[in-house]
């Protein structure tokens, strides 16, 4: 008896590519537009007029970030979710979620970010380039809702996107090194706006965490360490290094006493930032592979694999 054959997907890959961009590109500004009309009916009603983003509070900043957040990520969820069952005819194992040991991966991916910014910070602290003191104005409420909901959902969402859905489009397209080249501009084009990602080094720093997540994917064959990875990556970088202009809330103020390139001021990449990001990308490399086992290949027959060694998909 003839095996059944899997069902191709309906475009080529870099038609899907393309499709999927512009879908979640639609998809975030009406989620995003929809989930901040909450947000602005309270602020006419506290203020009797809507201002701008630059005359509200960090607080009010905050509270609209979280709200666009909330309606765009869920809609780019469903998007991704559609497009692979109906435009590749794939399991969402295909593009990452593997069933077998996600629990431990998101956790072994939380713990490593905590290490890595816990390391960073301690010796900036403990060399004096940067003085911390606690910040006494706290709203622990967005703060919860940001460590719970938003952090979370941001790793998931943006792993989905880019270490998911498009690294592996664009893997069956041009192999490996297309993959993670493309899915790294990508990503650092999406977070133009936040600190100083538009300026050299605030480039390299972006890329330098896309590449990251990226082989941080094809190391351990799964989406979901480099889902708690991101997840936490930010959530103790905002906690603890201060705002990004986004109005999250920290719990202390980071206060840099070396020049803006050796360390930056919260949101923006110096020097030093930098050499600690190429020593987590390093950790990501060489000690990742050796405690995370790779999904078997049996959770996703119909796929390739992402960590197929054949010379087109070498770095």
């Amino acid at each position: 008896m003839e095996t059944e054959k899997q069902p191709q997907p309906l475009l080529p890959p870099l038609a899907r590519a393309a499709l999927y961009l512009l879908s979640c590109i639609g998809a975030f500004c009406f989620g995003a537009g929809l989930g901040s009309v909450p947000v602005v009916l309270w602020l006419l009603a506290r203020h009797g007029e809507f201002l701008d983003l630059q005359r509200l509070s960090v607080s009010e900043v905050g509270a609209f970030f979280v709200a666009a957040t909330t309606g765009a990520y869920p809609l780019i969820i469903i998007v991704t979710a559609l497009f692979a069952a109906s435009v590749d005819r794939r399991p969402l194992s295909h593009f990452g979620l593997t069933r077998g040991g996600w629990l431990r991966q998101i956790f072994l991916g939380y713990l490593w970010a905590v290490a890595f910014v816990g390391i960073m910070f301690s010796v900036y602290a403990l060399t004096e380039w940067v003085e911390f003191s606690a910040n006494p104005q706290i709203p622990w409420g967005l703060w919860i809702i940001a460590t719970f909901w938003l952090y979370p959902l941001i790793g998931f969402t943006e792993e989905l996107v880019f270490r998911g859905y498009l690294l592996s489009v664009l893997d069956e397209w041009r192999g490996r090194r297309v993959a993670i080249i493309v899915t790294s501009l990508l990503f650092w084009a999406a977070h133009l706006g936040q600190g100083n990602v538009h300026e050299p080094l605030g480039i390299i720093g972006a890329l330098t965490i896309g590449l990251t997540f990226a082989l941080a994917r094809y190391a351990t064959g799964s989406l979901w360490f480099p889902v708690g990875l991101h997840a936490a990556y930010d959530w103790v970088a905002i906690s603890l290094g201060g705002d990004l202009g986004l109005g999250l809330p920290t719990l202390v103020r980071f206060e840099p006493q070396v020049p803006e390139w050796l360390i930056g001021p919260p949101g923006h990449i110096g020097v030093l930032d930098i050499a600690f990001e190429l020593l987590l990308l390093l950790s990501v490399v060489t000690v990742l592979p050796q405690l995370v086992k790779k999904p078997a290949q049996s959770d996703d027959a119909a796929s390739p694999p992402l960590d197929s060694t054949s010379p087109e998909n070498s770095l």
